[in-house]
């Protein structure tokens, strides 16, 4: 039997909880304060994207067939991963190099079947 009284001990709540105060509620309708508008701060010019990133994304996880392609594409790539003046790559040899790459894509017309 005195699983049961132990049972009824543990189902009643603590009086402490019972006595705590209540929180204060702000009511709804409460007018909401104007506050004063902050002035826009100026901010420096944004710099223009470098335009040598274009075609260096082009170039992100593609992997080039094995030739002369893919040895530009290393060269070019090691001087570009050199430094922070991204070792003299400009942007016509970076042009260059996509528009061959992708003249080397190109499929040729398909061959007409023979009757």
């Amino acid at each position: 039997m005195s699983n049961k009284d132990a049972d009824k001990e543990k189902s009643k709540k603590p009086a402490a909880k019972a006595e705590a105060p209540a929180k204060e509620k702000k009511p709804k309708e409460a007018k909401v304060e104007a506050e004063p508008v902050a002035e826009k701060k100026v901010e420096a010019p944004r710099q223009p994207a470098d335009p040598r990133l274009k075609y260096v994304k082009k170039f992100h996880g593609k992997f080039l067939p094995r030739g002369p392609l893919r040895d530009r594409h290393t060269a070019l790539f090691a001087r570009w991963n050199s430094g922070e003046d991204r070792g003299g790559v400009t942007v016509e040899e970076l042009k260059s190099l996509h528009a061959d790459w992708m003249v080397s894509r190109q499929k040729g017309p398909k061959k007409a079947a023979t009757a």
